[in-house]
């Protein structure tokens, strides 16, 4: 019987840090015969590393810092972007406009939960099949035929409701 849930739900439990991240989707492109240039490495280095979502502007910022001004257009990290979230390696929750690494960068590109904190602004990858498949169900059961899910519920994490 598949698992319809993890019961880690902390980030740095699959993404430690920025390099071991880029490494295992450096491994999971070579799988599927994908290519990671370094603009892509650096993108999603910066994501990874970042701890909270990030927004695209934000790391346009720092791929200018490491190159200088003028050396990174808007363009070029969108086309990152586009690239790791089409291949999975990275999410964009919609509410907040920013982008989170993936828990998995081994799998394919596939709809999760976000639990996103209003006050700290941690995004927790809700790895939960049955939620995703619940959504999906009804949706069908109604006649709908769903291309794409995003599921994000704010509020506080456990942390900040302690406060």
């Amino acid at each position: 019987m598949p698992k319809t849930s993890h019961a880690c739900t902390a980030p740095r439990h699959h993404v430690h840090d920025g390099a071991s991240f880029v490494a295992a989707v450096e491994r999971a492109c070579v799988e599927r015969g994908l290519r990671l240039t370094p603009i892509r490495a650096r993108v999603l280095g910066f994501i990874a590393d970042a701890g909270a979502p990030i927004k695209a502007y934000e790391l346009l910022d720092l791929v200018r810092d490491g190159e200088g001004p003028g050396a990174a257009a808007p363009p070029t990290v969108y086309r990152a972007l586009d690239f790791l979230l089409a291949n999975g390696f990275i999410h964009k929750l919609q509410s907040v406009n920013a982008f989170v690494a993936c828990h998995h960068p081994d799998t394919a590109q596939h709809s999760v939960p976000f639990l996103i904190c209003d006050s700290c602004h941690s995004a927790v990858e809700l790895e939960d099949e049955a939620v995703v498949k619940a959504l999906d169900a009804r949706a069908r059961a109604l006649g709908f035929v769903p291309q794409a899910q995003t599921l994000e519920v704010h509020g506080l994490c456990a942390a900040c409701a302690a406060r």
